[in-house]
């Protein structure tokens, strides 16, 4: 996901896109997965994740070759958004997967991140050193390599249980009929899925998911745009996102200490705040890289410690067995800032400056978390969660 989120921005400039365009194209990866991420958690319920993430794996193997083959917008456009729905289904099923075999504890939840940001914290490095020393065809088609990674390792991986024998299934039941019918979109998944944001810590931890993703939006296009206008090379580029994946890994693993001694949503609000206060300062820090480098890992830490709280408070919210419809829920919800942040700070960017739009949007995030704990501290069951 991350090479794939690096690599674009890159290639997009290179091949003379605006900053709008720019923002067009990072928000278009997440079009699809607004739409049907909450279908396919809810099928990944039914039939397990494995059989989704292979199909998604073999797709983004076919795919990475067409970006150099295609340099113009509007084809860029369209396959931004088939490989935005097959990455983030992958996510989804692995997020889906360690939920329902770590049965929400922290801890489990913090390794599991920490794995994940290892790919996080290489992808980047590799990426930057390619897209400087080859050409972009060799990043795309590296990017389908790592395609083939994944998938050797989905089909080495067990399925998980479906539900807990203990616990009462709440899953929908399976449509009627079989074959392609069974695999269609259904209203009543739709409805039975946001029906999860009736319990408080669903609802509460969706809405700081989707200002805190704000920020990954602005990393992903704008902030890709302002490095690369201050003349950074690629690889420098990709040393500052890894330095954020490597300092993340290390928030994931005392996630699972730190939310021993606070209240889960007041960690999550609270660090939210902070990465948020981290990206809008970027135009402030002078392209000082080592000042660059200290607020990516400061974020890094911060997001590394919010996200596996975030897991544990929705996964201890509901049943076993709809696991995957509230990572798709959030998934869902993460989808729906990535196309709405990064091409309102595009049209900023273009229509007030880079530097400016940093501080617009940080403000507009940082707004947007007073509301949502003004909303969570009301709430004494979810705040016991």
């Amino acid at each position: 996901m991350d090479a794939y989120a690096f690599i674009i921005p890159l290639w997009a400039v290179l091949i003379g896109a605006s900053a709008t365009q720019v923002g067009l194209l990072v928000g278009a990866r997440s079009v699809l997965p607004f739409l049907f991420t909450i279908h396919g958690g809810v099928l990944m319920d039914r039939y397990g994740p494995r059989p989704i993430m292979i199909g998604s794996a073999i797709v983004i193997i076919l795919m990475m070759p067409l970006y150099p083959m295609l340099p113009w917008f509007v084809p860029l456009f369209f396959l931004q958004v088939v490989g935005g729905m097959v990455v983030t289904l992958l996510w989804v099923g692995a997020q889906t997967s360690i939920a329902q075999l770590s049965r929400g504890e922290t801890t489990y939840l913090g390794h599991f991140s920490f794995a994940a940001r290892i790919g996080t914290f290489i992808a980047p490095i590799i990426l930057g050193i390619l897209w400087d020393l080859t050409t972009p065809w060799v990043c795309f088609v590296g990017i389908s390599g790592w395609g083939i990674m994944m998938l050797a390792l989905t089909l080495a991986i067990p399925t998980p249980p479906h539900a807990d024998k203990a616990t009462k299934s709440s899953t929908p039941p399976h449509p009627q009929g079989g074959g392609l019918r069974a695999l269609l979109p259904r209203f009543s998944d739709y409805r039975d899925t946001l029906a999860l944001m009736v319990i408080p810590a669903v609802a509460v931890s969706i809405a700081v998911c989707f200002v805190r993703s704000g920020t990954s939006g602005i990393q992903g296009s704008i902030y890709v745009v302002y490095l690369n206008e201050i003349a950074l090379t690629g690889t420098l580029i990709g040393i500052l996102f890894a330095s954020m994946e490597a300092a993340g890994g290390c928030g994931s693993l005392i996630a699972g200490r730190v939310a021993k001694y606070f209240s889960p949503f007041a960690m999550l609000v609270g660090t939210t705040a902070a990465a948020i206060v981290m990206m809008a300062i970027t135009p402030l820090l002078g392209g000082i890289v080592a000042l660059l480098i200290l607020a990516q890992v400061a974020r890094g830490i911060i997001q590394g410690i919010n996200l596996p709280i975030m897991f544990s408070v929705q996964s201890k919210a509901v049943p076993v067995d709809r696991q995957g419809a509230t990572v798709a829920l959030r998934v869902t919800t993460n989808r729906l800032s990535v196309i709405t942040v990064p091409p309102i700070m595009g049209l900023i960017a273009d229509t007030y400056g880079i530097s400016e739009s940093f501080l617009i949007i940080g403000s507009v995030l940082l707004a947007l978390t007073g509301v949502v704990w003004l909303f969570a501290r009301r709430i004494p069951e979810a705040a016991n969660t």
